[in-house]
Formats: C-alpha cells, structure tokens, sequence
C-alpha cells in the first residue's frame, strides 16, 4: 500500500514538473510574439504620424487640388483619431508585457521617442518628394 501512494506522489510531482518544463517555453513563445507585434504597432504609429505631418504639409500648399482641399481635412481629422486609438491599444500592449504603463508614444512627453533607423537594404525613404 505504501508504494502505491508514493507511487501516485512520484507520479504527480513529475506531472507538474512536466507541466512546468513544456508550459514555460509556450508562455516565452507567446510573451515573445506578442513583444514583436508591439514593435510592429510602434513602427505602424510612427507611419501613421508621417501620414500626418504630409497631410497637413500638403493642404498648406498654394497648389493643393480641390479633391485634396475637400477630402484632406476630413483624412486629416480621421488619422489623428486612429493615433490616439493607437497610442491607446500600444499602451494595453506594453502593460499586458509587463512594461511601464505609460503613454509610449504621446505627444509631448519630453522624451525622445522612438529613434529613426533605417534597416540594411531598407527601401523606405521619408524625404519629400519621394512620394
């Protein structure tokens, strides 16, 4: 009777611990994707803030169309409501990893945001003109 019950007690130990091993490496798994899909948001906000600044750039030029007079403002005015939903959804993100809850990407914070870095053999380019 004895080895029976230590048998059970072996049995459940190594149960959890077999919990404990394959669960851990699932839990990095996901903590590491959602990480990666927080700094894809990240860059997806500093795009959207170009859109931004190009918008109000261009409806401030004497030769700006009237398709671009009538519907820029409107464009304009739906870009910064999606960045402060965006703003909003990276602050749950950074919070769910466990990192400070601040607005990461708030206007006027005083903080250097997110520095500009272009990838080897990146494509993009933010001058003007090369729109």
């Amino acid at each position: 009777m004895m080895e029976i019950e230590a048998m059970k007690k072996v049995m459940f130990l190594g149960w959890i611990l077999f919990v404990f091993l394959t669960g851990n490496p699932v839990w990095a798994q996901s903590g590491g994707h959602a990480s990666v899909g927080l700094g894809h948001g990240e860059e997806g906000y500093l795009h959207l803030e170009e859109m931004v600044k190009h918008l109000e750039f261009s409806l401030k030029m004497q030769d700006a169309s009237e398709e671009l007079k009538t519907h820029g403002p409107v464009a304009l005015q739906h870009a910064k409501e999606a960045l402060k939903h965006y703003n909003e959804a990276l602050k749950h993100g950074s919070e769910a990893l466990g990192r400070p809850a601040g607005m990461p990407m708030a206007e006027g914070s005083g903080e250097e945001r997110v520095p500009r870095r272009e990838e080897e053999g990146s494509s993009h380019s933010h001058d003007e003109g090369s729109h």
